[in-house]
């Protein structure tokens, strides 16, 4: 008797503990979907774009993720050619993102005379962060129910999904306590948008080149949010608007593992063919910047098909881009003139 009341009991307390580890599971699944949809559902976006001062000065606009945040900038534009521009640009917003930023930007500031667009190798293949897509009203992909009776384990099962929404919640949280402590913020901050000019900083070590690395094809289109291209596109042409597509500078051992980066560039200036006023840049080219000079980028290596230019290289770079954003404006008769 002693031995099977000592099993029974241990087969009890093993159901207690299942049972516990699930409802807790559940619990803090619940938890943490919750504070990571209070992070995101909020109107931060439109009350940003609502407070600009003086919309109609916004008369060109900047698009792109991070690559384009760290190459292309207001400042230099407005001080050079005297056109006022707004920047919306950082790492995980991608084509879908700014087809729907396009529109809220239309609704709320008006149309651009120009708009900037940076180009990146992997744009077809990348996804906009589901958290990003909220700020349009959207919900997002659905998380299962925590009444579902399979999986047992939602924290386990839907693990890649909660380490973002844990990641965005930490990234909420630090860019509250910067905006509190009143520090320099251009991602979401106007003013500190239209005065940063790049960082400062450079991570990359001048290295030969390895007998073997890893190279990468680009991202072929429609991919992921290719059809989001081809919508701008149109809509573009639709409404009259001057598009600088801009491919900024690759440091030179990202640009040789970026292997068919011609025909990437190739295949956009196709997709744009149709399009009045569309223009196609194309600055990885080491006729056209120095791009083995290490100070001039902030990362990017042999393998790594991503690189970012540092503010001595948007110093560099600006010499021959700002000339050519120049004459295109002029060619089109969108340069500095107040609508």
């Amino acid at each position: 008797m002693t031995k099977r009341s000592g099993g029974v009991r241990y087969v009890r307390a093993a159901v207690v503990f299942v049972v516990a580890l699930v409802v807790f599971d559940r619990l803090f699944f619940v938890a943490l979907q919750r504070t990571y949809r209070a992070v995101d559902d909020n109107p931060q976006l439109q009350q940003k774009l609502e407070a600009l001062r003086d919309k109609p000065s916004y008369q060109w606009l900047i698009l792109g993720t991070s690559r384009t945040f760290e190459a292309i900038h207001p400042a230099p534009i407005a001080r050079d050619l005297g056109v006022k521009a707004f920047k919306e640009a950082s790492k995980g917003k991608g084509l879908r993102y700014h087809y729907e930023f396009y529109h809220l930007y239309k609704r709320l500031v008006g149309t651009p005379r120009l708009v900037i667009f940076g180009l990146d190798h992997f744009m077809f293949g990348m996804e906009s962060e589901a958290q990003l897509m909220r700020r349009f009203g959207g919900s997002g992909p659905s998380a299962p129910p925590a009444t579902a009776l399979w999986p047992p384990l939602l924290m386990v099962a839907n693990k890649p999904a909660n380490e973002r929404a844990v990641v965005r919640i930490l990234e909420r949280l630090q860019a509250t306590a910067v905006a509190a402590m009143g520090d320099f913020d251009p991602d979401n901050n106007v003013d500190d948008m239209e005065s940063y000019e790049g960082n400062p900083v450079s991570k990359v070590t001048d290295r030969a080149q390895p007998a073997r690395f890893g190279t990468v094809a680009y991202a072929r289109s429609p991919g992921i949010e290719g059809e989001y291209f081809t919508r701008l596109v149109q809509e573009w042409n639709d409404d009259g608007v001057v598009v600088v597509f801009v491919y900024p500078p690759d440091y030179i051992a990202t640009q040789r593992t970026n292997v068919e980066h011609d025909q990437f560039i190739a295949h956009v200036r196709q997709l744009v063919h149709g399009c009045a006023k569309c223009v196609v840049l194309d600055y990885s080219d080491p006729v056209r910047f120095p791009l083995a000079t290490p100070a001039y980028f902030w990362d990017g290596g042999y393998g790594n098909p991503n690189s970012h230019l540092s503010k001595m290289g948007v110093e560099q770079w600006n010499r021959v881009f700002l000339p050519d954003l120049k004459r295109i404006a002029a060619g089109f008769g969108v340069a500095a003139t107040r609508r």
